[in-house]
């Protein structure tokens, strides 16, 4: 058995938590699943009340120490918000020899120089994903470690989030309790999430991951199992739940019941004489909503998420390359026929992802969930990358020998003694110079017309 992950995800309707390990078959065994509500403490991904959202993630843990009786000091958590950012960006490095091989070495100072000569005001790099690199003139190379070249330019994808909601972040989760670390850095959420829901060939032949959640769609498009594109919309679960509420004159707590419940991606599959009886608040009738109407609502926010995911996927450059299609995943995506409303729009094939990819036994059947895609990818990015390139990469940094610079060293060489001749010749010369300085300083001072008895 492996060690055991924790992974955090920090939504805008709970916190959850998931801790695993490896199994002797190589599958992901779930041995705890928590959860805190965040509801109103968090949006659209970024926290809003630190203390409140502490209190949640302290309970969230405090489920999973109970149920796989461990003590967790560190987690793999997640980011996420309106404001997060894909930039491309390039960084070149001259090597000492053109002969040689590049190194993993030389593949770290590429990604480093990038980080380096990145500049964001106000933001901060979440992840810096390589795309292609650049030998010499050879160009399009996915991995060039062991080609021979002079000049290695790397092309990167730099994602971004401002710094101030990461500090947020991290502040929530280091005091939910002593001594909390948090483990590798933040990760962006639907690249956690596609480590639980995307097979390898998906990603490989190209595939658009979109994790709708409460408060944002974060898009993720992979091509030959690299990050090619991502973009965050402001619109989901959240703005859904408000159109129901404004349509059907009903509170927010019945709109959220109504949609998740009742609702439907096609209203063409709603009967018109299906309907919902609504208690009324203090003494007032109960309120009859159609469900038929409430499916037209829904329906056609879906359709507007659809449309600006299409809009994304065009913007990308790729949008000839996924053979794939489309995988819907996180806590938004389980209205039925939602897969048919986005390939009416999307004219691309759609599948629902369920985090069960390569999953093993669970402590519930509950974390099978889209809700918790991300979260059971945390654990996931323990174990492995979300750029399999690293993965390799980490074995060969284990075995590449480590290069020393020479260090310049002058020896501490004794003084040679002089003979004592010589020695005494250059006392004597410093005692003639000595006294021509001086006869020269009485001349200045007595004049040039001095007898033969008063020279010196």
């Amino acid at each position: 058995m492996s060690e055991i992950i924790v992974g955090l995800d920090i939504g805008s309707k709970q916190v959850s938590v998931v801790a695993g390990r490896l199994d002797n078959m190589g599958k992901l065994e779930i041995l705890g699943l928590g959860k805190g509500d965040t509801t109103g403490q968090v949006s659209k991904g970024v926290v809003l009340n630190v203390n409140k959202t502490i209190d949640a993630v302290r309970n969230a843990i405090m489920q999973v120490e109970q149920q796989a009786n461990i003590d967790i000091r560190g987690v793999i958590a997640s980011v996420a918000g309106p404001n997060i950012a894909g930039i491309k960006h390039k960084a070149m490095i001259t090597r000492n020899t053109s002969g040689e091989e590049v190194t993993v070495t030389d593949v770290d100072q590429v990604a480093s120089d990038a980080e380096r000569t990145f500049i964001s005001q106000g933001n901060s790099i979440v992840h810096t994903l390589p795309q292609e690199y650049v030998v010499d003139s050879s160009t399009g190379i996915q991995e060039p470690v062991g080609i021979s070249g002079l000049k290695l330019q790397g092309d990167f994808l730099m994602i971004t989030s401002p710094t101030l909601a990461l500090d947020k972040t991290k502040r929530c989760i280091e005091r939910a309790k002593e001594k909390m670390e948090i483990e590798g850095g933040l990760v962006f959420s639907p690249l956690a999430a596609s480590l639980a829901v995307l097979s390898e060939q998906e990603k490989k032949s190209g595939v658009a991951l979109v994790d709708i959640g409460s408060g944002t769609t974060e898009i993720a498009i992979f091509y030959k199992n690299i990050v090619r594109y991502i973009s965050v919309l402001p619109y989901a679960g959240d703005i859904i739940t408000a159109d129901v509420e404004q349509g059907c004159n009903v509170s927010n707590e019945h709109a959220e019941v109504l949609k998740v419940r009742f609702g439907n991606a096609l209203a063409s599959q709603v009967p018109f004489e299906e309907t919902i009886s609504i208690p009324g608040i203090n003494g007032r009738k109960p309120k009859v909503v159609s469900v038929k109407n409430l499916s037209i609502i829904i329906e056609e926010r879906l359709k507007e998420i659809a449309a600006l995911v299409v809009a994304e996927i065009s913007r990308s450059g790729f949008g000839n390359r996924l053979s794939c299609g489309i995988v819907l995943t996180g806590g938004s995506v389980q209205t039925p026929n939602i897969c048919e409303l986005f390939e009416k729009v999307t004219g691309r094939d759609v599948r629902l992802g369920y985090p069960n990819e390569n999953l093993g036994r669970t402590i519930s059947e509950e974390v099978k969930n889209p809700s918790f895609a991300t979260a059971v990818g945390l654990v996931w990015n323990g174990l492995r990358s979300i750029d399999e390139r690293e993965d390799s990469y980490k074995v060969l940094r284990k075995t590449e020998p480590k290069i020393v610079p020479p260090v310049a060293v002058t020896p501490n060489t004794p003084r040679k003694r002089e003979p004592e001749k010589e020695r005494e010749q250059k006392q004597a010369k410093k005692q003639g110079s000595w006294l021509d300085g001086l006869k020269k300083f009485g001349k200045g001072l007595l004049g040039d017309d001095l007898g033969e008895d008063d020279k010196y």
